[in-house]
């Protein structure tokens, strides 16, 4: 019952976006924005950020949008002691969030083994594909008397493996990750971290205890649901142009073994635990200089398989002054949205939309996709 209501208010969710209310989001609603790469120039994950150069400022997140809430500090960072730069992408077609974090630090600690894996600088983000919102770390239908990792509370254990990570997730990542692991998921499922479902690269020159500037980047995936069982089992979150997802990092700072501090963008510590305190992030269309003057594209949805009844979608990139369909039966339109009904089954359909407008003709045929039984 639980899964069926998380899916019901991800419905309810995305309706409200298309509506255009606000969110309820950390930063007063504020709607961040994730640059889209082009297919043909995505990152390549080596630590080397030349491939986000092609990324405006708008998209580049520092410093100064960052609050220490350590303790309810809300304290602003002297850029002196800690700098950073994070910058998110994506690239239609793939459920993949990618980030580059730069990040100057006056003292880097990493390294010392620490058996909970906290003693170390940590880039900490956090994904909520759907916008679900909610609780997903702890359990308040348990009392905290009952959540120990002592090996003996079942309601802990119960707790633990049916509900944390499940509807968004959480990566602490080390800088760098000496002597570790290269994250430490929070959650139940540690298998998000693993390739094919996640990737990273570093550069970095300083020792421990040393100043000096790092880059990491790297891409992980966004899931509606990630079960312990494993991926096999997992739903991805589905991303689409404009899209409004549940983002948020921060950065834990240690020097010497001791926290300097826990600054983060939602200016809430509770963002590591609860997405309702996530920022909103849009996932952005292509910038205007990475798109193709005039290019004919479009979409199907059979909505009768017994009828032949399928409905087209154009989603030609351009000015468009004419359409014309031709179905591949003989039939043809010219409505941008047509609803065609094939009279023959059984067979592969061969269809082209071709465009016209000021900049030209596109066309754009799909073999064999659509095929009715």
């Amino acid at each position: 019952m639980r899964f069926i209501a998380l899916m019901f208010l991800t419905v309810s969710l995305n309706a409200a976006a298309q509506s255009g209310v606000n969110y309820q989001t950390a930063r007063d609603g504020r709607i961040f924005k994730v640059f889209q790469f082009p297919q043909d120039r995505m990152p390549s994950i080596d630590g080397n950020p030349d491939d986000w150069s092609i990324v405006p400022n708008s998209y580049r997140y520092g410093t100064g949008e960052l609050n220490d809430t350590e303790d309810g500090m809300g304290a602003m960072i002297d850029p002196a002691d800690l700098n950073v730069e994070v910058t998110i992408g994506w690239v239609k077609g793939l459920n993949r969030i990618y980030f580059l974090y730069k990040a100057y630090d006056d003292y880097w600690d990493f390294g010392r083994f620490n058996p909970n894996g906290y003693l170390n600088d940590i880039f900490e983000i956090v994904v909520d594909g759907d916008l679900s919102g909610g609780p997903f770390i702890s359990n308040p239908r348990y009392k905290k008397d009952e959540l120990k990792w002592d090996g003996k509370s079942k309601a802990y254990l119960e707790n633990h493996f049916s509900f944390s990570g499940y509807h968004a997730q959480n990566y602490h990542i080390y800088t760098p990750p000496v002597n570790n692991a290269w994250v430490l998921i929070w959650g139940s499922q540690p298998w998000i971290a693993e390739f094919p479902q996640a990737n990273y690269a570093y550069d970095y020159d300083f020792k421990p205890g040393e100043s000096g500037h790092l880059i990491l980047e790297g891409w992980i995936t966004a899931y509606d649901y990630a079960p312990y069982e494993g991926p096999k089992y997992a739903i991805e979150s589905r991303f689409s142009e404009n899209k409004i997802i549940g983002l948020s990092w921060s950065i834990l700072d240690f020097d010497g073994g001791q926290r300097e501090g826990h600054v983060n963008l939602s200016h809430n510590v509770n963002m590591v635990k609860d997405a309702s305190f996530l920022c909103a992030f849009q996932l952005m269309p292509k910038e205007e200089e990475w798109l193709p003057k005039l290019k004919a594209e479009w979409t199907f949805k059979i909505m009768d398989m017994d009828r032949g009844l399928v409905s087209f979608h154009d989603e030609s990139v351009g000015p468009v002054e004419k359409w014309t369909w031709d179905f591949g039966d003989g039939q043809t339109s010219g409505e941008q949205h047509p609803i065609h009904q094939f009279s023959e089954k059984g067979v592969h359909k061969v269809i082209t939309l071709t465009i016209e407008g000021p900049e030209g003709q596109s066309k754009r045929t799909r073999y064999w996709e659509v095929m009715i039984r």
